[in-house]
């Protein structure tokens, strides 16, 4: 039966034996026991795929690295998502190492990047090349979960704190591991969010059009929300249409109301922005030489939502709303 350890602790010739017998595999009427290999590459698609949006009939719509997983493991699709769902605890049948690993890759730190590279690595040298398990993670070797600064630390705790009373491993696990379980995969879900959004539009600012793809790993392009992460429901929290990747300057302009965009997608500025771009030095050239009048959108971008642009346009904006017709 398999254990805890058998997660934490996998040796590369552990790792190298569980893909020996994962490439033997034929497809059977009766599925073999997930090895804890599986189970960390399953752990690992948390960082791309939210496991509860597809089942039965819409699993066809999951993200392709599902069906990829699925194709190498020999299983269902449907078995891969099952199975992510035992490892955040939320099915009844989840075995009690699953959920625990789970909460041990919460503490954070090296441990998932180490396991999962062990996997990988092992991978590469029993010859399972890319093209059928890609580095889905992390490819540039970063595994920092983005934009946790939006989440609030007041508002997120009342989220934990919600959906904690009534998770279904509370009695199992009490309620200080049960918190830690439900905030992880808040945090995992707004790494999501802000992925999607980032890849949406295409990595690029949509007020100045900065662009820096080669530079992954700096920061220095963020996404947010148009409504504030903490004055949303769950499926606002997650919808890329209330989202808008932004170069520092500008998303700090937007999160504070210096700019604002209508329905037809037009720029804003405050009115002490525009005193700030005659007055202060340097101004102009963040909000008057490259800031554009119109959002900056590829071509099969999801545009911004009008409820949330409108939210932002009432709520958070410090100019005039009369002027937004234009």
């Amino acid at each position: 039966m398999t254990s805890l350890s058998d997660y934490l602790d996998l040796t590369v010739e552990q790792a190298r034996s569980q893909w020996g017998q994962i490439l033997k595999r034929q497809p059977r009427p009766r599925q073999e026991p997930y090895t804890p290999v599986e189970a960390i590459l399953c752990y690992g698609l948390f960082f791309v795929v939210d496991p509860h949006r597809y089942g039965g009939a819409s699993m066809h719509r999951a993200p392709q690295i599902v069906h990829d997983l699925a194709g190498l493991f020999v299983r269902p699709p449907g078995s891969i998502t099952n199975k992510m769902m035992n490892l955040d605890g939320s099915r009844a049948h989840a075995g009690k190492h699953e959920w625990q690993f789970f909460l041990e890759m919460s503490v954070g730190g090296d441990r998932f990047p180490h396991l999962y590279w062990r996997v990988v690595r092992t991978a590469r040298e029993m010859g399972i090349g890319s093209d059928r398990l890609p580095d889905f993670v992390a490819a540039d070797g970063d595994f920092d979960l983005l934009g946790q600064d939006e989440l609030s630390q007041r508002t997120l705790e009342t989220v934990v704190a919600a959906r904690a009373a009534n998770h279904r491993v509370l009695q199992l696990a009490g309620a200080s591991k049960t918190s830690r379980l439900v905030e992880q995969s808040v945090r995992l879900g707004q790494h999501r969010f802000a992925r999607s959004v980032l890849e949406n539009y295409d990595h690029t600012c949509v007020f100045c059009g900065f662009s820096p793809r080669s530079l992954p790993r700096h920061k220095l392009l963020v996404a947010s929300h148009i409504k504030p992460w903490a004055a949303c429901n769950d499926r606002e929290r997650l919808d890329v249409g209330n989202g808008v990747a932004a170069c520092g300057v500008h998303d700090a302009a937007f999160d504070t109301g210096l700019i604002t965009v209508n329905g037809g997608l037009n720029v804003h500025k405050a009115r002490n922005l525009q005193k700030s771009v005659q007055n202060d030095p340097g101004s102009d050239n963040y909000f008057e030489a490259v800031l554009r009048t119109k959002l900056v959108l590829p071509a099969e971008a999801i545009r911004p939502g009008d409820p949330y642009l409108k939210w932002h346009q009432e709520r958070i904006y410090k100019g005039k709303l009369a002027d937004l017709s234009v």
